[in-house]
């Protein structure tokens, strides 16, 4: 049987996700976290050493979650089409814009992060990898010459993680005046089919952009590695 110590730690847990998810770790309000986890703010204490030990146990649930749900993962974010693996890393990162099972939550946590990570988020990835920029690195890797530099490929990816989560930050007022989108299903369909012709484009602009041009002259040289990033 479950202990109770146990019950009140997975509450706590539930809860704080459900908050850090609509307020972010900053505005997530600890009263509010342990009305809804039925518990008093010491047991925060006790359990996790305060709010941001809270913060970081969400965090690992998170990390999992992924492994359990997640649409796309590095070895397929490296081989599908691009295109396809693209599709697929936006359908996963827009799943909270009609979703709210728990890996949707999870997901809204980190788009809050991606336009403000708190201290807490810092020293919980300075050890951790991340699924959401281990994916987009795969993807953008797939769109830039080999010999890309870090500062390139950085950008390419910071770029791409924040495309759907502006989109999932952003839903409520979305559907508000003065856009008024009906934000269901059928938008979220039509939102991947124009992002990813949107971002296919531009990254494969910024192949070409990026991609080392041979000397008036000179037959260009094939790299082995052309034929699956350009598929």
């Amino acid at each position: 049987m479950t202990r109770p110590a146990d019950l009140t730690r997975q509450a706590l847990i539930a809860a704080a996700t459900d908050v850090f998810a609509e307020s972010g770790f900053a505005g997530g309000s600890v009263r509010l976290i342990t009305r809804k986890a039925k518990a008093n703010q010491a047991a925060i204490t006790y359990h996790f050493g305060g709010k941001e030990g809270l913060y970081q146990a969400v965090l690992k649930a998170a990390l999992a979650a992924f492994d359990e749900h997640a649409l796309l993962d590095e070895h397929a974010a490296a081989t599908l089409p691009r295109e396809e693996a693209l599709r697929l890393f936006l359908r996963q990162g827009l799943r909270p814009m009609t979703r709210r099972d728990r890996f949707s939550r999870y997901l809204k946590i980190f788009a809050w992060e991606s336009v403000s990570p708190s201290d807490a988020f810092r020293a919980f990835i300075a050890g951790e990898r991340l699924p959401v920029v281990v994916l987009a690195d795969a993807i953008v890797r797939r769109y830039l010459p080999p010999e890309a530099d870090a500062e390139t490929v950085t950008t390419a990816m910071v770029w791409l993680v924040s495309q759907p989560s502006a989109f999932t930050r952003n839903a409520a007022l979305l559907a508000g005046p003065p856009a008024n989108l009906a934000i269901d299903e059928a938008f979220v369909d039509r939102l991947i089919d124009r992002l990813t012709t949107l971002l296919h484009g531009a990254l494969a602009a910024g192949e070409a952009a990026f991609s080392p041009r041979p000397r008036p002259g000179a037959r260009r040289m094939r790299h082995p590695g052309e034929r699956l990033r350009a598929r």
